[in-house]
């Protein structure tokens, strides 16, 4: 459990908690409508050359990372596997689809904060600042 009691670590928890919530719905959105076969989604992997096994596993894994971004012991390895999926899902839309793919990037963003906030590197460009 995390506790906090400056109203420094509060603002800190309450943003980290927003962009957990943020993130797990940005990517539990898409990974929702591929996992039900969405048409859009599904003829993307067709376009890559995917099976439907590979869409219904990368799906399902995106929704596992989504949901487990939510708990705090788990949240930074969630977040990093899913800036993997992200990553891999950029370059893919950007080598071989051709498009689609600003959206991608925009997705990165919060997961980025999450991710500095959490690992800790948030805290210490603050101590630098602060001297």
């Amino acid at each position: 459990m995390e506790s906090e009691s400056s109203p420094q670590s509060r603002t800190k928890l309450l943003v980290t908690w927003g962009l957990r919530i943020l993130v797990a719905l940005i990517f539990l959105a898409p990974a929702l409508l591929t996992l039900w076969g969405h048409r859009i989604m599904v003829r993307q992997f067709d376009a890559l050359g995917f099976a439907p096994w590979m869409r219904i596993a990368l799906s399902s894994t995106q929704v596992l990372a989504a949901l487990l971004v939510l708990v705090p012991v788990a949240s930074l390895a969630a977040a990093v596997l899913l800036l993997l999926i992200d990553a891999g899902t950029l370059i893919a839309q950007f080598l071989l689809v051709r498009g689609g793919y600003v959206h991608l990037a925009l997705f990165a963003l919060p997961l980025l904060a999450l991710i500095s906030l959490q690992s800790g590197r948030f805290d210490r460009k603050l101590a630098e600042l602060e001297k």
